[in-house]
């Protein structure tokens, strides 16, 4: 559980001892993208620049504010706390040192492994229990970099009036909901509501948790590939359609993973998405076998031609921010921040 001793804090900052090369939040990240920490000695690690020990909730409220010019390192700051509140119950409203936020990192960097003696055996099951979907959280730039586009979208909806209707048809943590929170509020829309869509019940009772306590919607533990699960949608005009899976995907794109999930909401949303926004806008992706390149968005319904629907296709980047990110530089703006 989550322990708010402010430990080892040293002139006004926190420290750390890590035995992993650079800042443990990069280790997470790199775990989070199957990658392997280098080892060395024990060095001592200090807070980055970017970190500010506010709670996660004051983070949020300041980038709601349309008055606040949300920088780079604020976006950091609500993604490396999201993370540690979705594994610490109640962590949300409480000022974190950056002792706590690292020393998770490191936890997850090698929660595949056997526990060190000083775990906490609770908090390394969660990071096994829930370790598919924390790999987006865990990789805090790729966090902050998707958080940023949302936010930030300049062809989503910004008028500021009637009723603003998110959903993500890959919800795993609900960070992509809370970006769509976030959104919205800075434009001005006094009714809001946004749902997230997964089948996974071993993170999904979690994340409902969490993102109702954090007033970003609501998930629904329903099957993305099956057209009923989006029955609440029907007849509803859609302001924004993102797929939180996209940004931590580390496998082939498929039928069941992807192509399925966005047919059924097309089917049985309709023309309820002609006015909405997608994150991604875009997704560049290859099939080997095929020896195909595709580009999936909103005008094509993120399908792939029929005489490809059985073939799987590697992502390769994505159209954001209106440009194309090669997939290995998502989340390369904040990489500096964190080493």
């Amino acid at each position: 559980m989550h322990n708010t001793d402010h430990r080892r804090i040293e002139e006004g900052r926190d420290t750390i001892s890590t035995n992993l090369i650079g800042s443990p939040l990069t280790a997470a990240g790199m775990q989070a993208r199957n990658f392997t920490a280098s080892v060395r000695e024990v060095a001592p690690g200090i807070a980055p620049d970017f970190y500010v020990p506010d709670s996660l909730v004051s983070d949020i409220e300041q980038l709601c504010d349309p008055g606040c010019r949300p920088s780079d390192g604020l976006f950091l700051n609500v993604a490396v706390k999201f993370f540690f509140a979705y594994v610490h119950d109640g962590a949300q409203n409480d000022r974190v040192p950056y002792g706590e936020i690292s020393d998770l990192y490191e936890q997850f960097s090698r929660h595949h492994s056997l526990n060190e003696p000083a775990d906490d055996i609770e908090i390394m099951n969660r990071l096994r229990l829930w370790s598919p979907v924390l790999r987006v959280l865990a990789d805090a730039a790729r966090a902050a970099h998707i958080m940023r586009a949302v936010i930030g979208q300049r062809n989503a909806c910004e008028r500021g009036v009637g009723s603003y209707v998110g959903v993500d048809i890959g919800s795993g943590t609900g960070i992509m909901l809370l970006a769509q929170q976030i959104r919205a509020r800075r434009n001005g829309y006094a009714d809001i509501q946004t749902f997230g869509f997964q089948a996974d019940m071993m993170s999904g009772e979690r994340t409902h948790d969490l993102i109702r306590t954090l007033g970003a919607g609501s998930l629904m533990l329903a099957d993305p590939t099956r057209e009923g699960a989006y029955g609440m949608l029907r007849g509803r005009s859609i302001s924004y359609v993102a797929n939180e899976m996209v940004a931590g995907i580390q496998q082939s794109l498929c039928a069941d993973n992807f192509f399925n999930k966005y047919k059924a909401f097309y089917a049985s949303v309709g023309d309820g998405t002609d006015s909405a926004a997608f994150f991604p806008e875009g997704l560049i992706a290859y099939s080997r076998v095929e020896n195909a390149s595709v580009i999936l968005a909103k005008e094509n319904g993120y399908q792939v031609p029929s005489e490809y629907m059985d073939a799987e296709f590697i992502p390769q980047g994505l159209i954001m921010e209106g440009k194309v990110v090669p997939l290995h530089r998502l989340g390369g703006d904040f990489n500096r921040y964190l080493v």
